[in-house]
Parts: C-alpha cells; sequence; structure tokens
C-alpha cells in the first residue's frame, strides 16, 4: 500500500505540475494584456499632458528651464566677479591714482612720454643751475615740458575713462542677468506646479513598464517550464513489513511529558522567587540588611496569641526569652539602658515585641518602663488591660494635673512592670516626639528606672520612628516573615541609620517554624523541643480540651502524624517559593 501510494503520488504529480502550468501560462498571459493595455493607456496621458503643459525634459531628466537657470547662475557669478574686480579699479581711480593702475603702467605711448618727460624735466633743473628761468631757452623747455605733461595726463584720462566704462558696462551685465534669472525663476516655480501632475504621470508609466516586463519573463519562464515534464519526486527504497510498533513509543512520551513538567516547575519557581520580594527565612534579613539576627519568632495565631505569651512553656515564649538573651549581649556593658521597638510597615509585631520583652526583662529582677511612643495608634494600653485616658502626650504637653501625675505611670500585674501609655492622641505626634521635653524626660526616667522600652510607630511614611531613635541607646527592628518588602525593610534601615540611631540587630517575626523543619539548621525551633516534661497541647494547635473531636484526634501520636504531614506539604510549598 506505502509504495502504491508513493506511485500514485509521483503520476498525480506529474499530471497537476502539467496542468498548473498551462493555467499559469494562461492567466499570466491575461496579465500580460491588461498590463500592455494600461501602459499605452498612462504613455499616451503622459505625452498629451506634457504637449499641453509645454514641459520639456532633457535626457537627465532635468527640464530646459533649470538647465537654462544652472546656466544663468554661472554666468551671473562671473558677472559678479568682473563687476568687483571692475569696481576696484574705479575706486583708484576715484582715489586719484589712476596713473599707478596696470593698463596706464602697461602702455608703451604713455610710457614714451614719461620717459622724455623725465628727460626734459632733468635738462630744465640742470640749466637752472646756470640760467634764470626767464631765459628764452629756460621758456622752450618749460613748454615743452607743459606739452608732455599735457599728452601725458590725457592718455591716463582716456584709460581711466575707459576703465569707468567697462565697469558701468560689467554693472549693465549683472543688472540683465540678474532680471533674466529672477523671470527664469518664476518660470521654473510655474513649471514645477505642472511637473508634480507630469510626475505622478511617468511613476504609473514607469510601474506599468516594470510590470509589463515582469509578467513577460513569467509567462517565458512558465511556457518552457510546461514543455519540460519532469519528476518532483522519486522512490528512494521501496517500503518493508515492519516487525515491531513504531509509533506511540510510551517510553519516550514519558520522558518527553517529565522533562516538560521539570521545566514548566522551574519556571514556575524561579517566576514565583522574582515576583516574591518578602524576606522568608533568618539568612534573607542578615545579607539584606547587614544586621545580627538577635531573634526568630515563630508564627502563631492571632487568636491563640494572648494564650502562647502566658504559656511560659510555649514555643513564643520561648523565643522571646532567646531574643531577651542576645539583647543582653548585645554591647560591650549588656542590654541597652533604653530600648527603641520598632518595624518597617504596620503590623508587625513590635507592640507585642514590647511587651513580652518587658516582661522577661523584668523576670531578671530589672525595673522595667514600657513607654507607648505610637501616638498615633497606640495599641501597648490594650495588651495590658489599661486604659488610655492620659498618659504620654499629656505629660509632653502639661495637660496632666499635678494630682494625677504621680498615676500617670501604670503598675500592672506583672512584677517590676510600668507601663506609660500614649495617652490622648495629639495633632502634632512628631513635633513633641522631637521636643527638648521627651529628651528631659528620658534621661530622668531613666535615673528611676533600669530598662525603658519604648514602642515606636512603624518607620515608613512616618518621622516618629527615627525622632525616637536618637533618643535610646540602642534600636532594635522587628522584620515580619513573608509580608514586609525588601525595599521597605532597606528604606526603613536607612532612615534609621541616616537620624543617627543605633540599630543593634533584628527580630523576626512571624516565622513559620513547622515550614522550616526539614532544615537541619531551624530544627531546634520544633515545638516539640519546648514540651518535653509537659503535658499542654502544642501553640501550633487549638487550645481546647479535645471536646467533641473523635477518640482518634485526642490521640498525641495522631495529632504528631497530622502535624507532620503538615509540615512536609508546607516545607514543600516554602522551598518552592524561596528557590534561588
Amino acid at each position: 500500500m506505502a509504495n502504491q501510494v508513493a506511485q500514485s503520488f509521483i503520476d498525480q504529480r506529474l499530471d497537476q505540475t502539467s496542468e498548473t502550468s498551462d493555467l499559469a501560462r494562461q492567466f499570466i498571459q491575461e496579465q500580460v494584456l491588461q498590463v500592455k493595455q494600461k501602459l499605452q493607456t498612462s504613455e499616451e496621458e503622459l505625452v498629451t499632458y506634457a504637449k499641453d503643459a509645454g514641459i520639456t525634459v532633457t535626457g537627465d531628466d532635468k527640464s530646459l528651464i533649470g538647465s537654462n537657470i544652472e546656466a544663468l547662475n554661472t554666468a551671473l557669478a562671473t558677472a559678479i566677479q568682473e563687476r568687483l574686480d571692475a569696481g576696484r579699479v574705479v575706486d583708484q581711480i576715484e582715489k586719484g591714482r589712476g596713473s599707478s593702475l596696470g593698463p596706464v603702467l602697461e602702455s608703451e605711448g604713455l610710457q614714451k612720454l614719461s620717459e622724455k618727460l623725465a628727460d626734459l624735466s632733468s635738462q630744465y633743473q640742470q640749466k637752472l643751475g646756470i640760467l634764470k628761468p626767464g631765459f628764452p631757452e629756460m621758456q622752450q623747455l618749460q613748454s615743452q615740458i607743459k606739452e608732455l605733461q599735457r599728452l601725458y595726463d590725457n592718455g591716463v584720462l582716456a584709460i581711466t575713462d575707459s576703465l569707468r566704462l567697462k565697469y558701468q558696462e560689467a554693472q549693465s551685465k549683472e543688472a540683465d542677468l540678474k532680471s533674466k534669472l529672477a523671470e527664469m525663476e518664476r518660470q521654473q516655480a510655474v513649471f514645477n506646479d505642472k511637473n508634480i501632475k507630469y510626475t505622478i504621470l511617468k511613476r504609473e508609466v514607469d510601474s506599468n513598464r516594470s510590470q509589463y516586463d515582469s509578467l513577460i519573463t513569467k509567462r517565458n519562464e512558465v511556457g518552457v517550464s510546461s514543455e519540460l515534464k519532469t519528476q518532483s519526486a522519486a522512490i528512494v527504497d521501496f517500503a518493508s513489513l515492519p516487525v515491531a510498533p513504531y509509533s506511540p513509543r510510551l517510553s519516550i512520551n514519558l520522558a518527553i511529558a517529565l522533562a516538560l513538567f521539570m521545566a514548566l516547575t522551574a519556571s514556575i519557581i524561579y517566576i514565583i522567587e522574582l515576583l516574591n520580594n518578602t524576606f522568608t527565612n533568618p539568612e534573607q534579613v542578615e545579607k539584606e540588611l547587614r544586621l545580627a539576627m538577635l531573634g526568630i519568632l515563630p508564627l502563631v495565631d492571632d487568636r491563640e496569641l494572648i494564650a502562647s505569651i502566658a504559656d511560659q512553656k510555649s514555643g513564643l515564649s520561648e523565643a522571646y526569652r532567646s531574643l531577651r538573651t542576645s539583647l543582653q549581649f548585645s554591647g560591650a556593658e549588656g542590654a541597652p539602658r533604653s530600648l527603641l521597638v520598632t518595624s518597617s510597615e504596620p503590623s508587625e509585631g513590635k507592640s507585642t515585641t514590647s511587651f513580652k520583652l518587658g516582661q522577661d526583662f523584668a523576670a531578671l529582677g530589672a525595673r522595667v518602663l514600657l513607654v507607648d511612643g505610637d501616638l498615633r495608634k497606640p495599641n501597648l494600653h490594650r495588651l495590658f488591660g489599661l486604659d488610655n485616658a492620659i498618659g504620654l502626650s499629656n505629660l509632653l504637653t502639661n495637660t496632666v494635673r499635678k494630682d494625677d501625675l504621680a498615676g500617670i505611670f501604670r503598675t500592672t500585674k506583672y512584677p517590676n512592670v510600668t507601663v506609660l501609655t500614649s495617652g490622648t492622641i495629639p495633632p502634632n505626634p512628631a513635633d513633641l516626639l522631637s521636643s527638648q521635653k521627651m529628651a528631659l524626660i528620658l534621661t530622668n526616667l531613666g535615673k528611676r528606672f533600669d530598662l525603658i522600652i519604648i514602642d515606636a510607630p512603624p518607620v515608613v511614611g512616618l518621622s516618629d520612628g527615627p525622632i525616637l531613635s536618637r533618643l535610646a541607646e540602642g534600636t532594635l527592628m522587628v522584620v515580619s516573615t513573608n509580608q514586609v518588602t525588601r525595599k521597605s525593610a532597606k528604606t526603613a534601615l536607612k532612615r534609621l541609620r541616616a537620624a543617627g540611631a543605633n540599630v543593634i540587630g533584628v527580630a523576626m517575626s512571624k516565622f513559620a517554624v513547622n515550614k522550616f523543619d526539614y532544615n537541619y539548621a531551624y530544627k531546634y525551633m520544633n515545638y516539640q523541643y519546648y514540651d518535653y516534661g509537659a503535658s499542654t497541647p502544642k501553640i501550633e494547635g487549638k487550645v481546647d480540651d479535645g471536646a467533641g473531636q473523635p477518640a482518634h484526634a485526642k490521640s498525641p501520636a495522631f495529632r504528631r502524624l497530622v502535624r507532620r504531614l503538615r509540615s512536609g506539604v508546607g516545607g514543600f510549598v516554602d522551598r518552592a517559593k524561596s528557590a534561588p
């Protein structure tokens, strides 16, 4: 069947080629007749228009008017040069230097007269020493000298008159040429208007002639090819019966599909990495910001945050104690006496960090004062469950009574922890925080307390954070995972340093531990490590008594299995996002 199909194809192609050649030749012949008629018509229109418009073109496609203008321009340039030369000669004549001109000096007659005049003048001067001027011989010499001088002057005058006449002729010639050139230019303008349509008609003639020549060439080529019937295909090797199926090949298809899937996966991972401009692990924070990583705070659901902070055995509490230890070794003299806690953007956990650090340092016996420096959106009083009637803003604006001055510093249920809330929200927070009174307040409070922790507003978009950073000995920057962009964090750090802040390090918040427990460097953050010897549920789980759940859901083994499954899936997704 394959061999017969090939042979039938060859025979069919021979017939089709011959038939196609005949049809093509017939079609081209019709086109030749049509284009020939169009060419004749366009040529007749061109000749008729040129005759009616009086257009005559030279061999190099230039009009006679254009050629005449070129000739007149050349002649005018020559006439102007002649007039200038004659003018310089006339100018010498007008200045009384006609006798020194070239034509005068080159005249043989005047040269002879000048020589005779010089000779007679020499004789007269010689005899003047012997004879008196009234002597007849002397008078005769004087008469001869005067006559020769008259003849010489008349000769010079004749030559200068001829030069003046030549100058006038040059001026007349120049004026005539200019007049003729202006007339020819007017004719050229009229010719250009007529030449527009002439050019259009000529272009159409050229186009039709080119198309006609091309069709003639193609007609000749088709005529020759139609007479030669050649095979466009030939059987090289006859088909043989296969011993096994050829297609489809399952192994090859699977390999291609796997390669395409891997390429697509790599592309998706690369695009996700390009689009994700946030921080996903501590190494990125240290590399981009070039700050020491003082603490890593795990991610906790908002509904379980308070319970995790209160539970001293939870992973979050242990992470804050680790951050406290890092702060104690951040300087040569231990932790800074005044610590500013800020972040690049809102909702990164700076208020929670200030709240928890105050408790942890107070647990060591230090007298801690928490100052809510966010005079725009204060949050510290909510964490302590206090009202915000009076506070820092009232102290700065002297709007607090002396009787209430002692009560402005609130004691809390946590030992050694005192709170100074933000107070009434003022219209000019930046002015109040940058005042000299704010610096005096912090200086006086530093004498009463061992540690002052200031909860500052975010840096980007506000000037409050950089202002407060100048007043604190150290600044702790909180960076949230998969939330704040790297550019925003860099901008915030740049503003803090520009304000003179001593940024001692970074605390990375909202870190999803269960997504990184595959990495040996973060295995120590697994919640199971913090729950040894305790029966309390993990902070990643929901805090309840297990009522209403199936029996297998209450089993610790089942919960560990579910946690590991979630950890595996989350780790795969996060590795895809953080792939370099």
